[in-house]
């Protein structure tokens, strides 16, 4: 199989996807003032509603679509991600009330995951010593779309209205159905047997993935928590100012575009000297990158942390992918990647909210607080079991040995 065309391809339809559900981003609240929704509390709570509904079903559908994938490959689930995901995001172009178009975005997440059932596919194909530069490559094309998205659907709803960009998302989703079908080989399925049979009490039995799956939501809500308070953030540091939305997304697109920069060489470095010695540093490095921004007095100042934390946390993700598919026997490969895409979801669904809290009734600032001692703790735990399965491992090859040369002996 030719791994590197499939990194290639999954790198177009993870930058279509996510181009494609981050159009809406801009103009989401402004779509349910025009549905009615003019009081300025009831448009705060029914943003947050209808933005953050999405993670919850996602949370409770992906272990369900880990067993289809264990069942029937990764490239049937990435074909069921994008049908479903196409069709019912054309569909709230429709919506006629704000009931519908939550309830349209909570039957979305049933059916996505696209982006991170392509991780748990490369993972499948990558060889393993090359899965920490595939991972990084393929994260890059997510964030290069979080870029461009917000952009071209601020774009084409000023010039053409809120519903028709529904309509070109949807189509975007739809049309990343042609490279994986025509493209994309079939990843290789563990038949199941009553003697070989996978399940989710296997997957727990495990308490390396425990802990990497524990990261993977800490990770989240640390990452998540002050994206979703950055406007806010820079209004505090520049005023009323007429572009505050360009300077407050220029913020979030700095650390976007570090990503890109870091995450491939990162993942190289990974495969190099180990996901396991690499993952620990880079999440204490963003920990410590995030802090002097809970002091930050100046915005060019943010841009510059903002940039630096974003070359460290390009590596994170592909890191913990690597260690998580390391880990996993391939029966239960799926499971494991679906519990773990629960896990992500969930942290997507805690770190606004925990933000949103914290900003109430401490400060915006104490949010970096949060992130950069979330990230440092983080960093401590996985350092410390990837330490002790290492030092379990060098005492079975000592034991091997002093039994070994006993053996010869006698």
């Amino acid at each position: 199989m030719n791994w590197k065309r499939s990194v290639r391809v999954l790198w177009l339809c993870n930058f279509m996807v996510s181009a494609g559900m981050t159009m809406v981003i801009p103009f989401l609240s402004l779509f349910l003032w025009q549905m009615g929704v003019t009081e300025h509390h009831a448009l705060s709570i029914w943003t947050g509603l209808v933005f953050s509904v999405t993670f919850l079903s996602a949370a409770v559908m992906a272990p369900i679509w880990g067993v289809f994938a264990d069942k029937y490959g990764q490239r049937a689930n990435l074909i069921r991600a994008g049908i479903g995901m196409g069709l019912i995001t054309g569909c709230m172009a429709f919506a006629a009330s704000p009931i519908a178009l939550l309830a349209l975005r909570f039957l979305v997440g049933f059916f996505s995951g696209f982006i991170t059932v392509s991780f748990s596919y490369l993972a499948r194909v990558v060889p393993r010593d090359h899965s920490g530069e595939a991972l990084g490559t393929l994260q890059t094309g997510s964030i290069a779309g979080n870029i461009i998205g917000p952009l071209i659907g601020g774009a084409l709803s000023d010039l053409f209205g809120f519903r028709p960009v529904f309509l070109v998302t949807g189509l975007c989703i739809l049309l990343t159905l042609l490279p994986v079908i025509f493209w994309l080989e079939k990843d290789p399925v563990v038949p199941q047997t009553k003697e070989n049979k996978a399940s989710f009490k296997e997957v727990f039995r495990h308490r390396p993935l425990i802990v990497l799956f524990i990261a993977t939501f800490l990770v989240q809500i640390a990452v998540l928590g002050v994206n979703s308070m950055m406007t806010i953030f820079v209004q505090s540091l520049v005023g009323h100012s007429r572009n505050l939305a360009f300077l407050s997304g220029l913020a979030s697109s700095i650390t976007g575009i570090a990503t890109i920069i870091g995450a491939p060489y990162l993942g190289k470095l990974g495969d190099r000297i180990g996901q396991e010695k690499t993952l620990p540093i880079l999440l204490v490095l963003s920990g410590l990158f995030a802090l002097p921004q809970v002091w930050t007095d100046h915005l060019y100042e943010l841009y510059v942390w903002r940039f630096l934390q974003g070359l460290v946390v390009g590596g994170v993700w592909p890191a913990l992918q690597a260690l998580i598919n390391a880990q996993c026997p391939r029966r239960i490969q799926g499971r494991v990647f679906g519990v773990t895409a629960s896990s992500r979801f969930l942290g997507n669904l805690a770190g606004p909210t925990a933000a949103g809290a914290i900003a109430g009734f401490a400060s915006i600032s104490a949010i970096f607080a949060l992130s950069g001692l979330l990230l440092i703790a983080t960093g401590a735990l996985v350092g410390s079991t990837t330490r002790d399965r290492a030092w379990r491992e060098d005492m079975k090859e000592k034991i091997a040995a002093w039994a070994h040369r006993l053996h010869i002996r006698h």
